[in-house]
């Protein structure tokens, strides 16, 4: 998934990073002509084989596909037709995911939890309007019976992964053979049995290609993929002649063209992206030599703390609230006071974190801090109009016998002290104690005091290891981040203490990946012997809302120790065809004998040698060796076998065959390479849609535009440092208001020493008034006295719905 709304917000600020890509145009945009195509095929893979669980996709198959070879046609025309818009020259990247680091297992496992609940819902609703169909005397047709299994088969050592990398190998060989666009390219498969994700393998080979003498700087390189961190992954190449091309998932249904249900492919221009970032992000007088690359490099890693696929996000920090906005205003108005440069990825690979400037970091850091509990006072305050707005809505359309029920349901939901509906009122003084006892169950200040630090420093772990995926290799298999929640940003402090390492080790195999993440619904998808464990106490999930040791701390279900300690047993029981399934194997490259004749050369005279051969970067494009397996006949031409029902077989085979060995990258070179041409500028501040933070303004709407609006009083150039003092964390905001808004009055009325918000006991009001810039805050205060049994109690202060609020 990568960066939540983070393709949107590009878009929408640098709107010129994005041109049309045409289906059989000779040339992309500007005359760009792609040497590389680079393909993440779990999108694909995803969109075929359930498309109606899709937001978005370039072919619609309804009904869904109810057999194999089906799912494998759809792929196979939805990469002619990604191929016919590129028109790759060179290279033509498959990459299936293979095994995950743990880091991303958690999520993996998590999504297929869902899958199988979301399964069993609809078996469960489908049934129901059967037997109410036939109550009705109504004739219900039998259920369609599919062999297309569950979605969470698309995991690496299933027996359907087995025949989709089957099915890949004869796509690319019936292209080799019959399609003139594909005559002159080499094609890469790096399927699901080769470890790690589709986007890290691309980046890794990529890296490795341009650390090769006799790489071409100038390679244009495309990457198809939707998930928002291969924009980065791209920044981070340090590439200029990049693209990313992805399906418009912004366009409206109704801009459609009527009659095609495809939404059309964009190509996104790193190299434009690149100038945006030069101006946006551009210091004023800076204390070291300006270098765009690290500063592009510094973006990458602010933005982590909007989350990712290894790490959460910062509670404060979300991107739709314009949390990129802030970080880019905040790192500009703070560079010089932290030094310079938050990263240096020229030593990425260096131990103990020597890549990252901490003490940096701190100030940045800190800076930022000090909007959070703004943010979450502005948060909350959206939250409860939205509330009051909904339930007056629902009031003022029902009827005055539905309006009594209703009110004992809102009645229930905002003042029941079971159920409040918000406990921990984030921002509000004692926010931070309410945090830790409702979410973690930890009371005193030497038991939060402990948490925060080692949450702060599991989370600067967090940042130093996705810091090496993304610009170098996973720098360990077996790490994770610990909790469900990221740490507030005023607790990431003293990281100057931690020293970070981790572990040398290796990915799991696929059978161990499936045992880590597969539901008990989905056990089908596992050999029969390793069935058995699941079978065992010490291997019985849980559901995935108990998943939680304590409070939100994650719990990976098994430890890897006894995980891979009873497999080990098991395997002597695997079938030759289930052994294969678990191997950890290469990636194969494949291309026309007919056509390139240097390579076949190579091929012809190392028929019978077992030792690697080198491709030379400087003639072939591509750098790395070859060479033959056990059980690659790749060489030798004759007929090759559809593995797919209903396709032909390919006679008199063209297409040759190895296994492909990337270059080991020592260095990778975070900068650009000698000789590039760097494209011209075409961009200027002007193009760059200027806006106001999101804690700057009142509402969820930002103020329209100053040409729009010219009494407005808000500008760009509003600096970014707030103006109110930055006091302890939890402990408020206290009176100093800007302009003509009111200092923030509080009222707190104590009662058996509980602080009264909504779920404390005794009784309990609270009023608050706050402003900030030239708007003011308004909490209201919902209180409505309730009669249960012998007892009264005041209860929903803070909530900001009230039975009077509502029109009661």
């Amino acid at each position: 998934m990568g960066i939540p709304y983070f393709y949107k917000w590009a878009v929408k600020k640098y709107p010129s990073i994005v041109s049309a890509a045409k289906e059989g145009a000779e040339e992309g945009p500007d005359g760009i002509i792609y040497d590389n195509l680079y393909l993440d095929m779990n999108f694909i893979i995803h969109n075929c084989f359930h498309p109606k669980d899709q937001a978005y996709t370039h072919i619609h198959v309804c009904p869904p596909p109810m057999t194999l070879q089906e799912v494998f046609e759809s792929m196979f025309k939805y990469m002619d037709r990604l191929f016919r818009v590129v028109r790759p020259r060179r290279l033509l990247y498959l990459a299936v995911d293979g095994v995950a680091p743990c880091a991303k297992m958690i999520r993996l496992r998590g999504g297929r939890f869902n899958n199988a609940m979301k399964a069993r819902h609809e078996e469960i609703q489908e049934d129901k309007t059967r037997k109410e169909l036939r109550a009705q005397g109504k004739d219900v047709p039998p259920q369609e019976i599919s062999e297309v299994p569950d979605p969470n088969v698309i995991t690496p050592g299933t027996e359907f992964m087995e025949k989709l990398s089957q099915a890949l190998e004869y796509y690319i060989r019936a292209r080799l053979n019959s399609d003139p666009g594909w005559k002159d390219i080499m094609v890469i498969l790096s399927d699901a049995n080769v470890p790690g994700e589709g986007e890290h393998k691309i980046m890794s080979f990529i890296h490795a290609q341009r650390s090769m003498e006799g790489y071409d700087p100038n390679t244009r390189h495309c990457l198809y993929g939707q998930d928002a961190d291969l924009i980065m992954l791209a920044l981070a190449s340090h590439e200029v002649h990049f693209s990313i091309l992805r399906e418009d998932v912004l366009l409206p249904n109704q801009a459609k063209t009527k009659g095609n249900p495809k939404k059309p492919n964009l190509f996104l221009n790193i190299c434009v992206l690149r100038e945006y970032l030069e101006i946006d992000m551009k210091i004023l007088d800076p204390v070291c030599e300006p270098d765009i690359e690290r500063l592009i490099d510094d973006f990458i890693f602010i933005c982590f703390l909007l989350g990712n696929d290894f790490i959460p996000h910062i509670p404060s920090l979300k991107t739709h609230e314009g949390a990129i906005d802030l970080l880019i205003e905040v790192y500009k108005t703070i560079f010089n006071k932290m030094g310079g440069y938050i990263v240096d990825t020229d030593k990425v690979k260096y131990k103990y974190g020597a890549y990252l400037e901490v003490s940096r970091l701190e100030i940045f850091l800190h800076e930022l801090s000090m909007y959070e509990e703004r943010i979450f006072r502005k948060r909350y305050e959206l939250e409860q109009d939205s509330l009051q707005k909904a339930c007056r809505e629902e009031l003022r359309e029902a009827s005055e016998s539905e309006r009594l029920e209703l009110k004992r349901e809102l009645d229930d939901l905002y003042f029941n002290e079971e159920r409040p509906h918000d406990r921990i009122r984030l921002g509000f003084p004692g926010w931070k104690s309410r945090f830790y006892r409702e979410h973690f169950g930890v009371k005193t200040s030497n038991e939060i005091g402990e948490l925060q630090n080692d949450m702060a420093q599991k989370y600067l772990e967090g940042l130093c290891w996705v810091l090496q995926c993304y610009f170098a290799e996973v720098p360990s298999w077996s790490w994770y981040y610990p909790f469900l929640d990221a740490p507030f940003l005023s607790d990431l402090k003293g990281l100057s203490q931690f020293e970070i390492s981790f572990p040398l080790d290796k990915p799991l195999r696929p059978f161990d990946q499936l045992m880590a993440v597969l539901p008990s619904r989905s056990l089908s998808a596992l050999p029969e012997c390793y069935r058995k464990l699941m079978d065992q106490e010490d291997f019985d999930y849980p559901q995935l809302k108990d998943e939680m040791n304590g409070k939100r701390f994650l719990w990976k279900g098994i430890s890897e120790d006894l995980l891979l300690s009873a497999t080990k047993v098991t395997d002597k029981e695997l079938t030759t065809q289930e052994v294969r399934r678990n191997a950890t194997r290469q990636d194969k490259i494949y291309w026309n004998s007919s056509s390139l004749q240097q390579i076949d050369v190579i091929a012809q005279t190392s028929y019978h040698s077992p030792q690697k051969l080198p491709l030379d970067s400087a003639t072939s494009g591509i750098g790395g060796w070859i060479s033959l397996d056990d059980d690659n006949d790749g060489f030798s031409s004759g007929s090759f076998r559809s593995p797919i029902k209903n396709l032909l077989d390919i006679p008199n085979d063209q297409a040759i065959s190895a296994t492909f060995f990337s270059p080991e990258v020592v260095n990778p070179i975070p900068r650009l390479l000698d000789n590039v041409k760097v494209p011209d500028k075409t961009v200027t501040g002007a193009d760059i849609q200027k806006r106001p933070l999101w804690h700057t303004y009142p509402g969820s709407r930002p103020p329209r535009p100053i040409a729009e609006r010219p009494d407005t009083i808000w500008k760009p150039s509003t600096p970014v440092t707030p103006r109110e003092e930055h006091k302890h964390a939890g402990m408020g905001w206290l009176g100093r208001g800007r302009g003509n808004a009111t200092a923030e009055t509080q009222l707190i009325n104590r009662s058996s020493g509980s602080y009264g918000h909504g779920a404390g006991k005794g009784t309990a009001a609270e009023t608050q008034l706050s402003s900030s810039g030239s708007y003011s805050y308004s909490h209201l205060v919902g209180m409505e006295k309730q009669n249960r049994g012998s007892s009264s109690r005041w209860a929903g202060a803070g909530h900001g719905v009230s039975a009077q609020s509502l029109g009661w």
